[in-house]
């Protein structure tokens, strides 16, 4: 019976041992695959009839669920191919390919490799131009949302579709040292705050100019698109949108909500449309704009808001709350002082009170006889106008006087420390002070 039981205890720790090196050398396959991926290709100048591009970096960015970072740049050779190797084949995780060209980033295609590890994908970029001769809005289109009475804002949307007609990337410049930049500019209403960025303006950069703003985001031959919005603030029950062109617009569209009741004598109504599951009053041009053209429309109805201080700039807000707290943190700061030096000077009176009742206490505690002689003595002492120094000029009487000034001394010490009765004190200090007085009124009569 035990034998069997070893025997199937054997069999069983076999077949485990066989089952844990498949699953090993399946995990090995499996690494194997994941990264065998490969994605190649070649860069083509699109302007100069696709000439194959050498020594140019390439860039492949990977992105996985959230995390989205470069992987790896590689320089194309002399016949402008690149290659990247060793990838992952996961199907979570896809790439693109980017270059940078001339000012201007160009993409590739989203691709995975889950399905089929060792693709090929090309780019084509274009040389660099900073005219705009050939570019156009071929439509413009401003959304205004229903107004928010809370903060007394409208929220405005703008897309524009651009065309380039060369065949060459339109690439501005910030560089505004000469006045305005050479740069892809758009127009703005005055008084707007909460401008976002939306397609078109990802990799680029932004700047303030005289109403609007300026990017040296790139046009590409043929269409390109932009988008981005803001808000505007009212106080009042009308408000006037005014519209600035900047290039040449084939089509200009407004969409108003229902709720804002808008004229315009330069725009056409069209009656009522559907845009983004939500209705709005259409309104257009009914011929092209040239650039620098202006159009305004009028917005009357505006509901009251609810909070005066909410339409104004949040720049502004902010600083107001920050005065009102610097006030009262100095009002506080100046209160605490006087408070404090009103303690001080009250606690100075008292301790001024304190000594003087301490010593008006001493006074009192201090034998009779002794403030007495005290204030005997010191008028002899002033009267004699010596010193120990000069104690070999005095003369016999000064020096009697001396002598009895120091026993007068003597006596009150002996009987303020309990040495001497209070009778004998008193015939020895009358004694001692007759004698005194004596001496005293002899020099005076001389």
């Amino acid at each position: 019976m035990s034998r069997a039981l070893i025997s199937k205890g054997l069999v069983g720790l076999l077949l485990l041992l066989l089952l844990l090196f498949f699953q090993s050398i399946a995990a090995v396959s499996l690494v194997h695959a994941a990264s065998n991926g490969e994605i190649s290709g070649t860069l083509y100048d699109a302007s100069n009839k696709n000439a194959p591009l050498a020594n140019q970096s390439v860039t492949l960015q990977m992105a996985q669920k959230t995390d989205t970072h470069d992987l790896k740049t590689v320089k194309t050779d002399s016949a402008g191919h690149y290659a990247f190797t060793g990838l992952d084949t996961d199907q979570t995780i896809s790439y693109v390919l980017y270059a940078n060209y001339q000012g201007a980033q160009y993409t590739g295609s989203v691709l995975t490799l889950n399905s089929k590890p060792v693709q090929q994908s090309d780019l084509h970029v274009y040389e660099a131009t900073t005219s705009t001769k050939n570019i156009a809005v071929t439509q413009a289109t401003v959304l205004m949302q229903q107004p928010d009475t809370a903060n007394g804002t409208i929220t405005v949307s703008e897309e524009f579709s651009f065309q380039n007609l060369n065949m060459k990337t339109y690439v501005g410049s910030l560089n505004a040292s000469t006045g305005k930049p050479n740069a892809l500019l758009f127009s703005l209403p005055s008084g707007v705050h909460n401008i976002t960025l939306g397609n078109g303006f990802e990799g680029y950069q932004v700047i303030q100019v005289n109403n609007g703003f300026a990017s040296n985001a790139a046009l590409m031959p043929g269409p390109n698109d932009f988008s981005f919005s803001y808000q505007i603030a009212y106080t009042a029950p009308s408000y006037l949108f005014s519209y600035q062109t900047q290039y040449p617009t084939v089509q200009m569209n407004f969409l108003v909500d229902p709720v804002l009741h808008a004229t315009s004598g330069a725009l056409n109504s069209v009656g009522m449309i559907n845009a983004s599951n939500h209705s709005y009053h259409s309104f257009n041009t009914a011929t092209g704009l040239v650039a620098q053209s202006t159009i305004n429309i009028t917005l009357d109805g505006l509901p009251a808001p609810q909070s005066a201080s909410s339409t104004s700039p949040s720049f502004n807000s902010t600083w107001t709350w920050l005065i009102a707290v610097l006030i009262v943190m100095i009002a506080v700061l100046v209160l605490t002082g006087f408070l404090y030096r009103s303690r001080q000077r009250r606690g100075a009176a008292a301790s001024r009170a304190s000594l003087r009742q301490e010593r008006r206490t001493q006074e009192a505690e201090e034998p009779a006889p002794m403030r007495s002689v005290l204030s005997e003595i010191v008028p002899a002492a002033n009267a004699t106008k010596k010193t120990a120094q000069d104690e070999e000029s005095w003369s016999p009487r000064e020096k009697q006087e001396s002598t009895l000034l120091h026993a007068l001394l003597a006596l009150d010490k002996s009987y303020a420390a309990g040495s001497l009765e209070k009778t004998d004190y008193e015939e020895q200090r009358a004694s001692l002070k007759a004698r005194l007085r004596s001496l005293m009124s002899e020099e005076a009569s001389s």
